[in-house]
């Protein structure tokens, strides 16, 4: 049985920004609900059009450069590859927007291994499982992460399509 190991931290994305500067300072947050989370997470705020000159590793340290809660910018340039992340949470419509292939691929290379939001964007999700980057609606996996429980990579491909299944359970791009 493969599993996928998640040894790193949980980011959320709230709507608070002194949540999200805590989590970004070293705090880990536990019992966030999902009413506390960012919905419509675009692909702009994933990688704002400023880092899409960039298609390589440069990608891996400049996640959620354009996330905004409370009006502010929170993300600097290697925050997330500094901060030890390896899940990031969100609400609903998370990826939406362009079907801009470079934000799982930033997520990815900057540690990231798995998103967890209430839904996605088809064409988010769709990349995510192209390069290998895990995706679920399984709110019940985070606090499971948090304890640090392997997770049975069955258990997140399940509900997928065959292809989708995969590419993700290989871990790695089916493009």
């Amino acid at each position: 049985m493969a599993t996928l190991e998640l040894a790193g931290r949980v980011l959320f994305l709230c709507n608070d920004p002194e949540q999200v500067e805590r989590q970004l300072n070293g705090a880990d947050l536990q019992g966030v609900t999902p009413d506390a989370l960012k919905d419509d997470v675009s692909t702009d705020e994933i990688t704002p059009m400023s880092v899409l000159t960039r298609f390589d590793d440069r990608l891996g340290r400049m996640p959620y450069l354009g996330f905004q809660a409370g009006g502010r910018n929170l993300v600097g340039m290697d925050s997330i590859r500094n901060g030890g992340f390896s899940v990031t949470v969100a609400g609903n419509r998370y990826g939406k927007g362009s079907w801009r292939e470079h934000s799982p691929r930033a997520e990815y290379r900057a540690g990231i291994r798995l998103v967890i939001a209430l839904s996605f964007e088809r064409i988010y999700r769709q990349n995510a499982d192209n390069i290998g980057l895990f995706t679920s609606t399984d709110f019940g996996l985070i606090e499971r992460i948090q304890r640090g429980e392997p997770i049975d990579i069955e258990e997140l491909i399940a509900s997928r399509d065959g292809l989708a299944a995969s590419c993700s359970s290989r871990g790695r791009s089916c493009s």
